[in-house]
């Protein structure tokens, strides 16, 4: 058991601190904060003993402010109330800054070490009162867009019946927190926004949507964000559709089943896409790759692209439909009603799925090139998920719309690098980088542009000399095919510090979203 302990300097001697100090059995943390923990770093002390930290040195103090969504520090600062004067303390790692406030109210929650949290109630009304940036740290309090963003979570996840009384139990909070009558009355018209009964200009984002046109979940705004903001920073990225690759949307299909569990050799794939062979017992499975290949080989859907939220819309559900037809208790074409996950991932919920998707076209149509609209409608499409099933292979089917309709060479994920694929789509979704998910496609692709689709068997024996039909296995991995530009290639690093063979100098032409093409530039290494 981890006996490591807390010292303060007014439970033991100022001497026998020392003495420790000395002997390398206590390390200093702070003005008068010690702990017997010598073994982790002090930032990593301070993240496991942050509560019991705060609760000793602001006894009765209370978590509010821009702490009270999160119920702790922010960015590497927590914020309290207690009843005394301002007082900052910095440790490694956060600073603790608690102002003078009301002290702790019937229905904040006490927690261990003699801090309480404030309820979400008092939160919103602490909130309310404005606030300023100093010293390079944000507002002390939410700014009026963050709010709008935390009163639209609680009316998603906890229903308009919640949030009304939220803002009753704000209201007679007011008086002894100290919130003014302006400030309240700045909670009450988000509020209002919220639950549809008060109009008002210069709304949150979120609100206006929820408001005015179509409720959306910011979380995967901000995600979405990110990607964009990652692709217009990326080197150009093109490679132009081969020639003849008749057999390309062959692979692509067989291909895309397999990563969602559709699994068939490719022998019974050829018979089912070429010969109308059924599997006995299978025809459901079957039928997936028959509806995937229906839309992927026809080459005037593929160049549908939307040019509008609506369009994106209602492209996915006719794709949905062809894609899923062999199941209808899947309900195809139809957008989710009930809410569905992934593992630990919990997609965005049925009643935001609409708005979502026309957030994400919004940022789609800002990008400049097929290729970073094609990694970013994927990303949307699998982050939304707004059908009970298919997501993933009518994710894969917008990226090569955005690709095939511009000229250029579509991405195929093969079996082998299925666990790289949806690793990066995890990177992104929970850990919010989306250098991993752009330089994953980025591979598959130049790996796509290399192998020649103008004869099925010639194509199939290039595939397997790079693993590509391989199952994951420790060591075995998508290996780059010798022909082409780049030279014969090892796989690719997909940390984010990696590299792999992607640091050649290339010049390289790519289309703009107006169908031109510009010169690319060059990519350093």
């Amino acid at each position: 058991m981890d006996s490591a302990r807390l010292v303060f300097n007014d439970e033991i001697p100022r001497s026998t601190i020392a003495g420790m100090i000395r002997r390398g059995t206590l390390a200093k943390l702070a003005a008068g904060v010690y702990t017997t923990d010598t073994s982790r770093s002090p930032e990593e002390v301070v993240r496991r003993q942050w509560l019991d930290i705060a609760g000793h040195i602001f006894p009765g103090a209370t978590i509010t402010d821009r702490s009270a969504p999160r119920s702790g520090p922010v960015n590497g600062v927590l914020y309290l109330a207690h009843e005394r004067r301002d007082r900052e303390i910095e440790l490694p790692g956060l600073l603790i800054t608690a102002r003078r406030g009301a002290p702790p109210q019937p229905d904040d929650v006490a927690l261990p070490s003699g801090l309480h949290l404030a309820s979400q109630a008092r939160g919103l009304a602490e909130n309310a009162m404005a606030s300023r940036a100093r010293r390079g740290l944000p507002p002390r309090r939410l700014t009026t867009d963050e709010l709008g963003e935390w009163i639209d979570q609680i009316c998603r996840l906890d229903g308009d019946e919640r949030l009304n009384r939220l803002r009753d139990r704000s209201r007679s909070l007011a008086p002894t927190l100290g919130v003014s009558a302006k400030a309240f009355n700045t909670l009450d018209t988000l509020i209002g926004a919220a639950l549809g009964t008060k109009d008002a200009a210069n709304l949150p984002p979120v609100l206006h949507a929820r408001r005015y046109l179509k409720p959306y979940d910011p979380m995967r705004t901000e995600l979405f964000d990110l990607l964009v903001g990652a692709l217009r920073s990326s080197p150009p990225h093109a490679h132009n559709a081969q020639p003849s690759s008749a057999l390309l949307p062959f692979y692509e299909a067989y291909f895309s089943n397999y990563i969602e569990g559709t699994e068939f050799t490719l022998d019974e794939a050829v018979g089912i896409v070429y010969g109308d062979r059924i599997p006995q017992g299978r025809s459901e499975d079957a039928h997936d790759i028959i509806g995937t290949f229906r839309v992927v080989s026809d080459l005037s859907e593929m160049s549908r692209v939307p040019t509008s939220a609506q369009e994106l819309v209602d492209l996915l559900r006719s794709r949905h439909a062809i894609v899923m037809a062999g199941r209808p208790d899947k309900r195809p074409g139809e957008l989710k009603e009930l809410a569905n996950q992934a593992g630990g991932t919990l997609f965005v919920d049925p009643s935001l799925v609409e708005g979502t998707l026309a957030e994400g076209y919004r940022r789609l149509v800002d990008l400049d090139t097929a290729w970073e609209r094609s990694v970013m409608v994927m990303f949307l499409v699998a982050e939304v998920h707004p059908f009970d099933d298919g997501n993933g292979r009518l994710a894969r089917i917008m990226m090569n719309a955005e690709l095939h309709a511009a000229g250029q060479m579509r991405t195929v994920i093969p079996t082998v690098f299925r666990d790289d694929y949806l690793g990066a789509l995890r990177r992104l979704s929970r850990q919010e980088d989306p250098s991993v998910l752009i330089k994953a496609l980025r591979f598959a692709n130049d790996w796509t542009a290399r192998i020649d689709f103008s004869d099925l068997e010639g194509a199939r024996a290039q595939m397997a000399a790079t693993n590509a039909f391989e199952v994951v296995e420790d060591g075995v991995r998508l290996l780059m095919p010798s022909r082409g530009v780049f030279g014969a290639g090892a796989p690719v690093d997909l940390t984010p510090e990696g590299s792999g063979e992607h640091g050649t100098v290339l010049v390289r032409p790519y289309t703009k979203k107006d169908g031109t093409q510009v010169r690319g530039h060059r990519r350093r290494g």
